[in-house]
């Protein structure tokens, strides 16, 4: 009996073994949490749930009520959880966006936020749903060629089911919302509707600020769109939606922000970049988040610059890949940088992972390297996505213990070191090889459209 070579994955090999390996660590992440001698053990459960979104309801209540939801005197709507004093003061530390997205529970739910909650808690499903269906119709712009719809269970599985997504429904965080409003705001622009785009990413930035360099970056990419009408009615609908209503407290809320980010704990589920390097040299904690935070401002920048390039040489494919690789820097960075930067804001930049992961064989031809390159891709973003999604190495206890190493700080800074060398070989680029004159690009697949 002779034993025939399976065919090529459509992805190619490194494409399906990572996604692979992305998928075994977020389900065995999930399920090894039920195992003896103790329960649960990945997500840092704290309370009777969804406590952080217990916070700013009660602001939006204090917003209601037309007091000041970062400085108060009121005792109904200070939080019995945490406490002012470790915030400098103030009641509140997240932007106005995330108290003014509260407003329309709280006219439906009243006093009661665990009702409001449940309604948050399952709107996070849908958001983690539409974020699946948006991963999927970038890869298949990105790949130029037809991509199943049942990928999309499967990147909804990765994107779900990892311990800092799960982190985020636990606690009620916003960043489920705020990573679809940033992906979102990718896909309006790649579709050609800068408006939507920036009013979306804006919608982001009132919530919590980590899309703010996406949103500017997208906004001068499209400034050389024309007309430009549509770009300025959606910056213009973002600032009076989102900023003006609460413009008088956003000098508070930057106050209260910069407290946050100061704030350090040596634990598992920090992945900023101090946390990093406090895991070798806690002596260079700070120094070394400052540089990386430099160095990671100087992808981002570069990667804005061949965006830019790709955009303007017209480049479909390639231009996508692009744009999505400079989304997945400023939002990465903007992450990286604070201090305490907790899992579930990873999720920000994971669809930018998968995405980067289905399309290196895009990524390879644009470089334009030696035969070896496609392995050297492959093998760093294996190994860049499976610390990215296993967030903990080692350590014993429940998970509010915070021993173990976070894995995911390594797989950010990992992330920068990849987009660096591939930035720096496309940028030496004369030409862009992601197609021939007046050709599409050649891309090999599988005899079936549908394998793996």
């Amino acid at each position: 009996m002779r034993l025939r070579v399976p065919p090529r994955p459509q992805l190619g090999w490194w494409a399906a073994l990572s996604l692979c390996v992305i998928a075994g660590t977020v389900l065995l992440g999930d399920v090894d949490r039920f195992e003896n001698p103790q329960g649960e053990k990945h997500v840092y459960q704290y309370g009777e749930g969804q406590v952080d979104f217990s916070y700013t309801y009660l602001s939006a209540r204090a917003l209601l009520a037309g007091v000041n939801p970062y400085r108060h005197d009121r005792p109904e709507f200070t939080s019995g959880i945490w406490r002012p004093s470790d915030y400098g003061g103030y009641k509140q530390i997240y932007p106005p966006g995330s108290i003014l997205m509260q407003v329309p529970l709280v006219w439906w739910k009243g006093t009661d936020w665990g009702a409001a909650a449940q309604i948050w808690f399952r709107l996070s499903l849908v958001a983690l749903v539409v974020l699946a269906v948006i991963t999927w119709t970038l890869a298949v712009r990105i790949l130029g060629m037809p991509l199943s719809p049942m990928w999309i269970p499967f990147l909804l599985v990765c994107l779900a089911l990892n311990t800092g997504v799960e982190m985020a429904l636990e606690r009620g965080q916003s960043d489920i919302v705020v990573a679809l409003l940033a992906w979102g705001a990718v896909a309006c622009f790649l579709r050609g509707r800068p408006g939507a785009s920036v009013f979306l990413a804006m919608w982001g930035v009132s919530i919590k600020g980590y899309p703010l360099p996406l949103a500017g970056g997208l906004f001068l990419l499209s400034l050389d769109k024309r007309p430009r009408k549509y770009l300025l009615c959606g910056a213009a609908a973002g600032l009076v939606v989102f900023v003006l209503p609460v413009w008088s407290y956003w000098r508070d809320a930057l106050r209260a922000a910069r407290v946050r980010t100061d704030i350090f704990w040596a634990v598992w589920y920090n992945h900023g970049f101090g946390s990093a390097v406090y895991s070798f040299a806690p002596a260079w904690r700070e120094k070394g988040r400052l540089i990386l935070s430099v160095f990671a401002l100087v992808v981002t920048i570069a990667a804005w610059w061949q965006c830019r390039r790709a955009l303007t040489r017209g480049v479909p494919g390639g231009s996508a890949l692009w744009v999505v690789s400079f989304a997945t820097a400023a939002l990465g960075m903007m992450i990286g940088y604070p201090s305490l930067s907790i899992s579930y804001n990873l999720v920000l930049v994971l669809p930018g992972i998968l995405l980067l992961v289905a399309s290196q064989e895009r990524l390879r031809r644009a470089l334009a390297g030696p035969n070896w390159t496609e392995h050297a891709i492959g093998a760093a973003l294996l190994a860049t996505s499976t610390l990215l999604f296993t967030f903990r190495l080692g350590g014993d206890g429940p998970p509010g213990d915070g021993t173990g190493a976070p894995s995911s700080a390594f797989g950010l800074v990992g992330l920068f070191l990849f987009l660096a060398g591939v930035l720096a070989r496309a940028l030496l680029r004369r030409k862009d090889f992601t197609r021939a004159p007046g050709k599409k690009p050649p891309i090999r697949t599988a005899p079936s459209a549908r394998a793996l």
